[in-house]
């Protein structure tokens, strides 16, 4: 497990500013050679600390890694949190109108889409989460990923399909109509590369990103009103 022992006083304060340099280094370094690749050599040299920093800081490779995970978690819900919590609340009330929710899912899929765009630190944590994804990785880290983010993710978007679509949330529609919605967002940070050479651009800027994102939104809109109408129907 990752740990931090301060042995002064301000050492905690520089130890959690060392801790966290190691982190974003190591989040790049996975990104670039993947979990088995990478080294703690490697990674200290990238934060610019001595290679017994990361077993002072993190038990070794296997403990840095779940702290890059952790560091993911609390970035994406620092991006995706406000709206998770704008569900819930509209999801309590049985009166929440049809296009409020609808409106919360969209914030909800914006919130992925805007992964796309470039910038370092996007990159990497973009990198680093297409190789968790696809297994390449510790199964503790796998779990904790799923526990502590996706697991939350899926149920209150599948809570939104189903009130919209008026059907149960464990219904096989409803989940697939969830992971549809949901996915979309996904498949542009895993297709980015076919992406950009398809609209012969070299990099996302925001304005770029936006473009995409503004097309996707109207598309998935599209899809949630008609859930709803048919709800209706």
């Amino acid at each position: 497990m990752a740990r931090h022992r301060p042995t002064a006083e301000g050492g905690y304060q520089r130890g959690e500013e060392t801790r966290l340099r190691i982190v974003e280094a190591a989040v790049a370094v996975f990104a670039e050679r993947g979990y088995d690749g990478a080294s703690t050599r490697e990674i200290a040299a990238a934060a610019g600390v001595n290679a017994p920093a990361i077993q002072y800081y993190f038990d070794g490779k296997e403990g840095v890694y779940l702290a890059c995970v952790e560091h993911l978690i609390e970035r994406l819900w620092q991006r995706m949190g406000p709206s998770v919590e704008a569900a819930h609340g509209a999801l309590a009330d049985p009166a929440t109108p049809d296009q409020l929710l609808i409106e919360i899912s969209l914030q909800l899929l914006s919130a992925v889409l805007a992964s796309i765009q470039d910038d370092p630190q996007t990159t990497a944590m973009g990198n680093f989460l297409e190789r968790h994804q696809a297994g390449l990785c510790p199964p503790s880290a796998t779990q904790a990923f799923e526990e502590r983010f996706k697991a939350r993710i899926s149920q209150v978007i599948r809570l939104l399909i189903a009130r919209l679509a008026g059907l149960a949330v464990d219904d096989e529609r409803t989940v697939i109509h969830a992971m549809a919605l949901f996915t979309q967002g996904l498949a542009f940070r895993i297709r980015k590369p076919g992406l950009l050479a398809a609209l012969k651009w070299t990099s996302i800027d925001q304005a770029q990103m936006e473009r995409v994102r503004d097309v996707v939104l109207t598309q998935a809109r599209f899809t949630l009103e008609g859930l709803a109408r048919q709800k209706g129907a």
